[in-house]
């Protein structure tokens, strides 16, 4: 299964929040002290599941940006834990709108998003410990902060014809 094409992505973001994302391959790399949350989602037909997991900034700046909160304001707001309804509806909502572009095969809907990785449990949890394909991205956003945004996918066999 191929991964989800940078160009893809940075056009269902920046279309979603009107502002220039973009999206750039990357390598792997640590994660150190940065709040992650991930994104679940189911995969049809195939009956499997895509992991997203995303800087919790990045989510949040992109998420402010959705609903019209400066980066500074996204900051303080992102200081707080649990989120506040506000952010974590608006992070619900671009995971749900990504899930169009998370997908390069198969049909991906958006399950739910966790910020603890124990919590991802089931399918998705298979393929997030032991994924067949993941794809890395280093990830700016016109006057927010950036991140990073990974995608963990299984394997999906070719149909034959």
């Amino acid at each position: 299964m191929p991964g989800p094409s940078p160009y893809i992505l940075s056009r269902c973001f920046s279309q979603l929040i009107n502002r220039k994302v973009t999206f750039v391959q990357t390598t792997q790399t640590l994660d150190g002290k940065i709040r992650q949350v991930y994104g679940i989602y189911d995969l049809s037909p195939i009956e499997s599941a895509v992991v997203v997991k995303a800087d919790l900034h990045l989510l949040g700046s992109i998420a402010g940006a959705l609903v019209g909160l400066p980066d500074p304001v996204v900051k303080e707001h992102l200081k707080v834990s649990p989120l506040e309804e506000l952010l974590r509806d608006a992070v619900s909502e671009v995971f749900n709108i990504a899930s169009a572009a998370v997908s390069a095969e198969g049909r991906a809907v958006f399950k739910k998003f966790v910020t603890e990785p124990i919590l991802i449990d089931g399918v998705a949890g298979k393929v997030f410990k032991e994924p067949f394909h993941r794809s890395y991205f280093s990830v700016s956003v016109e006057d927010y902060s950036g991140g990073r945004f990974s995608v963990f996918s299984p394997f999906v066999p070719t149909k034959l014809v």
